[in-house]
């Protein structure tokens, strides 16, 4: 799955508590994570005070569905 989100820093502590952090692109977070955790994910990141402004799924090839 993919995170965009704001403050990243904090973002990716959040998240490295709940699923596989795998890597930061281009500003977002890349997570080995089941998609159907997406909401969850996202509730957790507001919760701790986290701007989330996308959750996407990412396919076999790479690129990123919307999951919104």
């Amino acid at each position: 799955m993919l995170v965009r989100a704001e403050p990243l820093e904090l973002a990716e502590e959040v998240c490295h508590r709940m699923v596989d952090v795998m890597r930061t692109i281009d500003g977002a977070l890349l997570l080995d994570a089941d998609p159907a955790w997406s909401g969850a994910l996202n509730t957790v990141l507001v919760k701790k005070g986290v701007r989330v402004s996308e959750l996407a799924r990412r396919s076999r090839c790479g690129s990123a569905a919307s999951e919104r």
